[in-house]
């Protein structure tokens, strides 16, 4: 039977490649709008996976932070990540290190140069963890690989006016100064570990170091042990004692964050954003149909007799109507296959153009964003003949029921 359907499909070339040309075109759409979900998708777990998935992100409970009017007054926290909080983590069992974080946001902070020159810049710590949108730093000057001792800063290049040399300020004390609203003041002197090739405008300085501004700038001598860290970072074994972390610090009162959870929030979207690209496809695959049922009627008109002839001779309506949906089927696997192929193809060349563009302009990402798994392909080759048989059970039905005789008087 399927060598009598292929023989019916080559007597009419054109139009069995007219018909399956509904088909490629919805299949191609599929696979390149599912296979860009799937890359982005992938990509995303990599570099979560990268980060770390086994980190959970601790901030200190229920708080509410000064605001502009109150910004000297200390924040309200219910559960303070303190020193000896840090400590006790760091004795729990799963745990191979905390690190913790003091931030200056609302701090007004200069950079004072050695010409007591002072230019406006954001102290920061040191990352806790790789940003992946970020192009790694490289050093200018001295060395960028002691953030976390004290008394020492690394300066962005974007921090530095115009005309300032990185070499020149290498191994040199520079100073950090507070400037309240009021006009008091507070210097910090600093030496200067080295220059990174950053963009940024921002100075990074050691948790100890900003913790003494912040003490200052809160008037409290005893900041860390009574505010405590404003976040930390938990690195477990593993992803399961990760997510028994969350579950007890959540319980503790604290804020905690994990990439997992955030991972996992972040595949519910993508299978949301895969159905609605590939509804775009099955559009097309719905027109696509309709033109497979046209073609199947107007082969049973043509082959009225043929029919009457094979019914003559033994054949039953379920050889007829196995027949023509076997013959619609072909045409859906047919316009799969070459759908599947042309997706594939769409994506490589997408992938390169892609690739050329964040050359050009020099992002710091390296992907593929089009990525045609082996189950796409296959699910697509089946849908496309799944398609092609149900628009061939009404043709199909309709050329079984036709009655011999009248079928071999059929002019």
């Amino acid at each position: 039977m399927a060598r009598t359907a292929l023989e019916n499909l080559g007597r009419r070339k054109v139009r069995t490649i007219l018909t399956s040309t509904g088909v490629i075109v919805g299949i191609l759409t599929i696979v390149t709008m599912v296979s860009l979900g799937v890359g982005v998708q992938r990509e995303i777990r990599a570099q979560f996976a990268a980060l770390g998935l086994e980190n959970v992100f601790v901030r200190p409970g229920e708080q509410r932070e000064p605001d502009f009017f109150t910004q000297f007054g200390l924040p309200e926290r219910e559960q303070a990540i303190t020193p000896e909080v840090v400590a006790a983590w760091e004795r729990l069992p799963n745990v191979q290190s905390v690190t913790a974080r003091v931030d200056l946001e609302g701090v007004a902070t200069l950079l004072e140069l050695p010409g007591g020159e002072r230019w406006p810049v954001q102290v920061t710590g040191g990352e806790l963890i790789g940003n992946p949108f970020r192009a790694p730093a490289s050093a200018l000057a001295g060395t960028i690989d002691a953030v976390d001792r004290p008394g020492t800063i690394v300066v962005a290049a974007g921090a530095l006016p115009r005309g300032v040399r990185p070499e020149d300020l290498a191994g040199r004390e520079l100073a950090i100064v507070l400037q309240s609203p009021r006009g008091e003041s507070q210097r910090f002197p600093l030496t200067v570990a080295g220059v990174s090739d950053l963009d940024e405008n921002e100075v990074q300085a050691s948790v100890i170091d900003m913790a003494a501004m912040k003490s200052w700038w809160f008037n409290t001598p005893s900041y860390l042990e009574t505010q405590g860290y404003d976040s930390a970072v938990i690195r477990a074994s593993d992803v399961q004692a990760a997510a028994e972390l969350v579950r007890q610090l959540r319980g503790e009162g604290y804020r905690v964050q994990s990439l997992e959870l955030i991972l996992e929030q972040a595949n519910r979207v993508f299978a949301v954003i895969n159905v609605m690209l590939a509804s775009v496809g099955g559009l097309a695959l719905f027109v696509a149909s309709l033109g497979i049922i046209n073609t199947m009627i107007m082969a049973i008109y043509e082959r009225t007799r043929e029919i009457g002839t094979l019914k003559a001779i033994g054949a039953s309506r379920g050889d007829i109507r196995g027949m023509f949906m076997l013959e619609a089927g072909l045409i859906g696997m047919l316009g799969g296959a070459v759908g599947i192929v042309g997706g594939w193809l769409m994506g490589l060349l997408l992938n390169r153009v892609i690739a050329w563009y964040i050359e050009q302009e020099r992002l710091p990402i390296d992907a593929t964003f089009f990525v045609t798994p082996w189950w796409l392909a296959l699910a697509a080759l089946g849908f496309a003949a799944l398609v092609g048989v149900l628009a061939g059970l009404y043709p199909a039905a309709r050329a079984a029921r036709l009655d011999p005789l009248v079928a071999l008087r059929y002019e």
